[in-house]
């Protein structure tokens, strides 16, 4: 029993010592718990402080919706960072 003791002791230090490393480690990879995010939220454009965030279908640059550059295709607008992207997403297409 006494032989024991030491192992016993180094085996709850080590594991003490695994746990306070993988703690630090995954501060960053933590999910928030509590209330669901509502459906805006959990939308895949992206939202900033200047404006609504829109993906230029060529580059998929992310720009302002308000300085984008705009072209009607049907029911949809597409956005795009340069007339340059505009011009080759249509000769693309």
């Amino acid at each position: 029993m006494v032989r024991l003791l030491p192992w016993i002791l180094e085996a709850i230090v080590l594991f003490f010592v695994i746990r306070m490393v993988l703690q630090t480690l995954g501060r960053g990879r933590r999910v928030q718990r509590g209330k669901p995010r509502s459906p805006e939220a959990q939308s895949h454009v992206p939202e900033r402080l200047g404006g609504t965030l829109v993906r230029d279908p060529h580059c998929g640059t992310y720009i302002l919706e308000s300085t984008a550059l705009q072209v009607r295709a049907g029911h949809e607008t597409l956005h795009f960072c340069s007339a340059a992207c505009r011009d080759a997403y249509r000769q693309r297409a």
